[in-house]
């Protein structure tokens, strides 16, 4: 990954602050006091990818406690968060190398370093770098009775992410909504009404692709990400990257208190380049919402595009949980999957795919299974 030079600074600037440190020579050092060793220098840096790196010096006890991280917005923001590492024998060396996104204008990057009153710590240096060719996310949302909060707040990425929201709810929401992704680059389309979930699946996939996303995600906005999930499956998907489908596993909370732990199939999925260019988009005769995913399985092993399952632990998947948030779909939730089975067993002669179904849509061999995007798409 090539790193472009943007600053630099010696623990001795003015520009790097500390609340319970002393200055010796070119290093702040820690005085046995419990507090911020090190915060600053508050630089302005616009979108990209960048990396911190820190050199100074910790013994193995005391990296183990100090925590540094990466803020922005008075320090209201954090970007990244690690622990310091150790130096070998206490000699100076590297402590933290933090990758961190910035997806909108930022007046005030911060780096603080937390450290104990027993912790033996200098930091003599940190450098700024710009990251080059980092790989870009969009992600893909269709929201209908809740805020996103949870999955918006899980995804702390080191990717540059941006979002195409498409709301299916009632206007009353748009207000929070907009305000969760205030400071996220995002495109909100506030349709309010259940226009079709495939419909905005494939409006929000033109979308990221034509915005040059390397990846292009869509996940379920009841999901949420554990940890470090998210970056976690990105990793995964950046080592298959001509792929079709990548989806991932979470687990589901059930009503008895118990929590089962399955792939999350359709729910959260990476749509690769595979997909895109073999099987298409999804078809929007499936309306509003049930059976467009066993469809594109049916496609997608028909034209034998390669599909991966991350089977790590790595979201949270309230399902169901449109249904209990949203009376108006809860009550026609029958009703829609009834129509759309039935609309399934037409298309391809069995409800559920690989047992029978036909090697054609409608068992006519003049019926294609790619279905193309309504704008062409690179």
């Amino acid at each position: 990954m090539k790193r472009q030079f943007v600053a630099r600074f010696l623990g001795s600037d003015a520009a790097l602050c500390t609340e319970i440190g002393q200055r010796e020579g070119h290093a702040l050092v820690s005085a046995g006091e419990a507090g911020h060793l090190l915060y600053g220098p508050y630089m302005a840096l616009e979108p990209g990818h960048y990396r911190v790196d820190l050199y100074g010096s910790a013994n193995a006890a005391s990296a183990t406690e100090a925590v540094v991280d990466v803020c922005m917005k008075t320090g209201q923001r954090v970007l990244t968060e690690q622990r310091l590492q150790a130096t070998r024998d206490g000699r100076e060396g590297l402590l933290a190398a933090l990758t961190f996104a910035v997806e909108t204008t930022c007046q005030d990057m911060e780096v603080r370093v937390r450290v104990g009153r027993h912790h033996q710590i200098r930091v003599g240096l940190m450098e700024v770098h710009k990251m080059a060719n980092f790989p870009r996310v969009g992600i893909v949302v269709v929201t209908y009775g809740m805020v996103p909060a949870p999955l918006v707040n899980s995804v702390s990425s080191k990717y540059m992410c941006e979002w195409y929201v498409h709301h299916h709810g009632s206007e009353s929401l748009k207000e929070d909504i907009t305000h969760l992704f205030a400071d996220k680059k995002s495109h909100l389309h506030f349709h309010c009404e259940n226009r079709g979930l495939s419909k905005s699946w494939n409006d929000g996939i033109i979308e990221s692709v034509k915005s040059g996303n390397d990846i292009t995600v869509i996940i379920n906005d009841d999901v949420e990400f554990l940890r470090e999930g998210f970056d976690d499956w990105i990793e995964f998907i950046m080592r298959h990257r001509d792929h079709g489908l990548i989806f991932l596993t979470g687990e589901e909370p059930q009503e008895d208190g118990t929590t089962v732990v399955r792939p999350q199939d359709f729910a959260c999925f990476s749509f690769g380049p595979q997909a895109r260019e073999l099987v298409g988009a999804f078809d929007e005769r499936f309306v509003p919402a049930y059976y467009e995913d066993m469809d594109y399985i049916v496609r997608a092993s028909l034209c034998n595009i390669s599909t991966y399952t991350d089977e790590r632990t790595l979201c949270r998947h309230e399902r169901s949980s449109t249904k209990r948030h949203n009376v108006e779909i809860s009550e026609k939730v029958s009703y829609f999957w009834q129509k759309n089975r039935d609309f399934m067993m037409m298309k391809w002669g069995s409800a559920t795919p690989g047992a029978g179904t036909y090697p054609h849509p409608f068992d006519d061999p003049k019926n294609s299974v790619f279905i193309p995007f309504k704008e062409s798409i690179p």
